[in-house]
């Protein structure tokens, strides 16, 4: 467990400290709830939309659910050991493998894709939002998946705010909401879905009929979203977990809720969406085939608690102690700052080009594509590093002393972001042999191989563990530390 806080000299912001054992509240049955309330959100649904707009079969998409979310758990079980054996938050537990300064680079990009996922998921918590206030208002439900994204920026930022205010009082603050807003969708979506089997008796599912193969690009691009969408929180689950009073919860709360869950959602979201013929999103289904308008409104409330939920346990917390971290503020402030960013990166792309549910998912299947390949290299550096090289032995005193043995080359771990890079550029040679070199936003050059994150992952891993055991005495500090 953590050391007492008063045996280090700490300039880091009280918020980045190690959690004390005597502070640590959350249970296992807790944390599943947590974690579980955390992947059930609105956009959970969305997965087989993808799918189903992909042209994969049933046993494609669940397959592909599987193998993404279990892959996502396993990391998250090895990067949460230390959240929970030292009580360290994420920025903290970047600096054995990164440098002190060197930390900063990958806690950067894990902040900028926090930013925009409390944005996109955000934007669909307002999207729900909007069709809710519009079926009490008695709009017709036709009108509603026409005009519904018309209004929702302005829902957004009232959505935001609401967010922002729940923040404030840190992850102790949502406990309650964590444990019931998940599990409330997914029974209603459940029984939502059954109810559309009986709208539309006998309409085919293609269980195993498909025109694409299971070595196609768009059953890889599934795997490859599967993974990224919670492939952000295996990096920095020490934030959630590091309030856990034993290691055990990590497993129970990785199997049961998250890859049981997020398979469950997948396969919900790709029936519904095939029987209301693959146009709508997983909210305007709810708006448009609820048997009444009271149903319809309580489906999108807990639609809109869930994503909230999420909002507040996986989005706010990496944002916040990133940004603590970059800029030395305090929570209440971080969290202002993240939700304006939140607000900046979405509102006003929403206002001007989110027209149609489509583009929705379009922007969405990018962006987990695309930001994917910066996070592979991330996991396989932090789980080689601490689980092979370094065999789970770290000074956590030192990780808070900017000249201790953490420093390193001027405060950069040059092994460490050598291979982190490495893993990278591995992307791009791989993507150019192949000749899937795509251009984003017309001057963005990006990797079009759809397992980015994977080979960014094992590229990164293997060459970390090369250089490492190569530069034992620079690469592992603890070696010549003395107590």
């Amino acid at each position: 467990m953590s050391s007492s806080t008063s045996e280090f000299t700490y300039i880091d912001r009280p918020e980045l400290l190690p959690v004390k054992p005597e502070e640590r509240h959350v249970g296992a049955i807790s944390y599943t709830l947590m974690i579980l309330s955390m992947a059930i959100t609105t956009s959970i649904f969305f997965l087989g939309w993808f799918a189903q707009i992909l042209q994969l079969n049933l046993v494609q998409t669940v397959v592909a659910a599987t193998i993404g979310n279990t892959v996502v758990a396993i990391i998250m079980t090895l990067n949460g050991y230390v959240g929970v054996k030292y009580g360290i938050p994420f920025p903290v537990q970047l600096r054995y493998t990164f440098g002190y300064k060197g930390s900063i680079i990958p806690l950067l990009v894990r902040v900028i894709v926090s930013i925009f996922w409390y944005g996109v998921d955000g934007y669909i918590a307002a999207w729900a939002i909007t069709e809710m206030a519009m079926l009490i208002g008695g709009v017709p439900p036709d009108v509603i998946v026409v005009e519904g994204l018309k209004y929702t920026p302005i829902t957004f930022v009232l959505y935001l705010l609401f967010v922002w205010a729940v923040g404030m009082k840190k992850i102790k603050g949502i406990k309650i909401l964590d444990s019931i807003a998940g599990p409330l969708l997914l029974i209603f979506f459940a029984w939502f879905v059954y109810y559309l089997t009986t709208v539309f008796p006998g309409k085919p599912i293609p269980v195993w009929e498909t025109k694409v193969g299971w070595f196609s690009s768009n059953f890889f691009l599934e795997v490859a979203v599967q993974t990224a969408w919670w492939g952000t929180i295996a990096l920095n689950v020490s934030d959630i977990c590091r309030y856990n009073k034993s290691l055990a919860s990590l497993p129970i709360g990785h199997v049961f809720g998250l890859i049981i869950p997020q398979i469950v959602g997948t396969y919900l979201g790709y029936i519904a969406t095939v029987l209301t013929g693959g146009v709508y999103s997983p909210i305007d289904i709810i708006a448009k085939y609820a048997p009444i308008p009271a149903l319809g409104f309580f489906g999108l409330l807990f639609a809109t608690l869930a994503t909230g939920s999420t909002n507040v346990t996986g989005d706010v917390p990496a944002a916040a102690n990133g940004v603590i971290r970059l800029v030395y503020v305090s929570w209440e402030k971080a969290v202002s700052i993240a939700t304006f960013l939140a607000w900046l990166v979405i509102g006003p792309y929403s206002i001007i080009y989110w027209n149609k549910a489509l583009d929705v998912a379009n922007y969405l299947l990018l962006f987990n594509w695309y930001y994917s390949m910066w996070l592979g290299p991330i996991a396989g550096v932090m789980v080689i590093d601490f689980w092979v090289l370094r065999r789970r032995r770290i000074i956590i005193k030192e990780l808070y002393n900017p000249n201790g043995i953490y420093k390193y080359t001027n405060g950069f771990n040059i092994v460490g972001l050598v291979s982190f890079f490495a893993g990278i550029i591995g992307e791009y040679i791989i993507s150019a042999i192949q000749g899937n070199l795509q251009v984003y936003f017309d001057i963005i050059p990006v990797p079009g191989i759809e397992l980015a994150w994977y080979y960014g992952f094992f590229i990164s891993a293997i060459v970390h563990l090369i250089l490492g055991y190569a530069a034992k005495n620079y690469t592992l500090p603890e070696l010549r530390y003395k107590e």
